[in-house]
């Protein structure tokens, strides 16, 4: 296989370096902000390697990585407590409306299958992120409930020869019946082609009725100065640990690439709908500006576009 051939594969993100610091981010939220939380992950500090757990426990930790080390990723906060808190909102209607799958794209230390006991007989969560990422988080999770919850399957997939489509399938995955999928911190990082490649893929394997959600970064000449800075600083950041931000989207672009893949727009949450859907008068946790959200159905074609 070439390196051109690899690149455009549909990834959905190596979790080693970034999925204990999205568990903190979440594990933090819960611990030092004041009520009502806006997500309240009770299983994130469980997920932690034990540095990373005294980084979420300890005020000092906390400032020192979090406000000082890692201070330039800091814009990175509300928004995963923010989507996180979206998806699940949107993923409750969804079973409630009869959808019995849930895909959990790029997994890492995920958590809803161990907080949501209360859904294991409406829903089967389907976790799907690398093989080594899923060692890892299936022993944290033995360790943290005693057993891998009955309702959830992990699909380890190498991105590199693995289909998604093919791995889902033989986890047990019913493309005959609707699903939702969740697909975030994502897309960001991958290229153009590596999106489409697994928009196509998701598409192949749902049935109608299926919904995704995910988040997307806004193309930077729609944020004011002071975003735009900031959104600059954090690319830099995650470019020198390896890990560029590739892709941004005007909303219209979006859309776009979506409709041309099947899906049909639900709903897009720009910062100010984060803002009065969950923040309120909050003073604490300010939406960040260049990560929208965006919801997405696959509907079947009517009976005049399919003649």
């Amino acid at each position: 296989m070439t390196n051109s051939q690899s690149q455009t594969r549909p990834r959905l993100k190596d979790t080693s370096k970034t999925a204990v610091l999205v568990a903190t981010i979440r594990a933090v939220h819960l611990r030092w902000h004041d009520p009502p939380h806006i997500f309240e992950d009770t299983y994130a500090l469980q997920m932690l390697t034990p540095f990373w757990h005294a980084v979420a426990k300890y005020r000092f930790l906390r400032w020192l990585v979090g406000d000082v080390i890692l201070g330039v990723y800091r814009p990175v906060y509300p928004a995963v407590v923010l989507r996180s808190r979206y998806t699940e909102d949107e993923l409750v209607k969804a079973i409630e409306e009869g959808t019995r799958q849930y895909v959990v794209l790029g997994a890492g230390h995920d958590t809803f299958a161990l907080r949501r006991k209360d859904l294991a007989d409406k829903v089967r969560v389907f976790e799907v992120d690398t093989p080594a990422t899923q060692e890892v988080k299936q022993q944290r999770v033995l360790k943290a409930n005693g057993s891998v919850p009955d309702n959830l399957t992990f699909v380890p997939v190498n991105f590199e020869v693995d289909r998604l489509d093919e791995e889902l399938a033989n986890a047990g995955f019913d493309s005959q019946q609707p699903a939702f999928f969740s697909w975030l911190g994502v897309t960001y990082y991958l290229t153009q082609e590596a999106i489409r490649d697994t928009l196509e893929r998701i598409a192949e394997v749902s049935a109608s009725g299926s919904r995704i959600v995910f988040d997307f970064k806004i193309a930077k000449h729609m944020i004011d100065d002071e975003w735009r800075t900031l959104c600059e600083k954090m690319e830099g950041f995650v470019e020198r640990r390896g890990e560029p931000m590739l892709t941004d989207f005007t909303p219209q672009l979006l859309r776009d690439l979506m409709t041309r893949h099947g899906y049909t727009e639900v709903e897009m949450m720009t910062p100010e709908e984060q803002r009065s859907r969950y923040l309120g008068d909050r003073t604490d946790i300010e939406p960040t500006e260049f990560f929208h959200f965006a919801q997405f159905s696959l509907e079947a074609p009517s009976q005049e576009e399919s003649t």
